[in-house]
């Protein structure tokens, strides 16, 4: 009998192997490559009709030169493009080193020109742009990129009655961005701040790459600054709906498990 059990764990240690082994290579090599689309209908009787089925797409956090390479990028911009969106939004975290070659810049640059959105491509400054900031500008610009940082655009489409984006990079003197007379939309990087802004309709972040790393019945585990608080899909906080995004790239480890790199498509309705 003590025979019997003896050659019981030498299976059940190749069992745990096999287990452990197929865990690293979902998580490292197919997880962070299975580009998903989400599509979620957001309801606000704040919104003039004049925007009913406004489309928003929304991508973040490309982390470029980890686990997002020029195939992944391809793929999110195809993506974006199928969706014939009328306003594209980046939240922020282009690449993931602080060293970047022209090569590199002039390839971004190559693949964000050809985003297309019926009205406005909006970007706002993530916590790993700011090593960069001159580059990433750089990119924006060439590529009919809207960057708000700490600024507001009025954007119209069919009314006399706009609607107010607002792009923070910090939350420290916002208020005479926001206008109680229009519907508006934040953009932020770290879903964190919305704990100081009060006034906005509907809030967008990035960042939290939804913990990037997520458990049966826990969630996501890999909480960082600025998104300790708040780092799945859908919040309500102050009265404003907050939506983060899943975001496209990895960070700190290039590993994502149980949690699909993902773009979301908004349609705006007035209920």
């Amino acid at each position: 009998m003590k025979e019997e059990k003896s050659h019981k764990w030498p299976k059940i240690f190749i069992f745990i192997f096999i287990i452990l082994l197929a865990i690293f290579i979902y998580g490292k090599f197919i997880n962070p490559k299975s580009l998903t689309v989400k599509e979620i209908a957001i309801y606000d009787e704040k919104l003039n009709k004049d925007y009913n089925g406004l489309k928003i797409a929304h991508f973040s956090d490309l982390h470029y030169g980890r686990t997002t390479k020029k195939k992944e990028l391809k793929k999110v911009i195809n993506n974006l493009n199928d969706l014939n969106p009328d306003i594209v939004i980046f939240t922020g975290d282009l690449f993931d080193s602080k060293n970047i070659s022209q090569d590199t810049e002039k390839l971004i640059t190559k693949y964000f020109q050809k985003i297309n959105a019926k009205l406005f491509k909006f970007a706002v400054i993530g916590d790993y742009d700011e090593s960069y900031l001159k580059t990433y500008t750089t990119i924006l610009d060439n590529s009919n990129f809207t960057l708000l940082n700490n600024e507001s655009k009025l954007v119209y489409n069919n009314s006399k009655i706009p609607i107010n984006f607002i792009g923070l990079t910090d939350t420290t003197n916002i208020k005479d961005l926001y206008d109680d007379k229009y519907f508006n939309i934040t953009l932020i990087h770290k879903p964190d701040y919305i704990k100081n802004i009060k006034k906005s309709n509907i809030v967008f972040a990035g960042h939290s790459l939804g913990g990037q790393i997520k458990i049966p019945f826990i969630g996501g585990i890999k909480k960082m600054d600025g998104a300790k608080t708040y780092i799945e899909s859908y919040y309500e906080v102050n009265n404003q709906k907050l939506y983060i995004s899943n975001g496209i790239g990895t960070q700190d480890i290039s590993f994502r498990f149980l949690n699909k790199p993902s773009i979301t498509l908004y349609r705006l309705y007035n209920s």
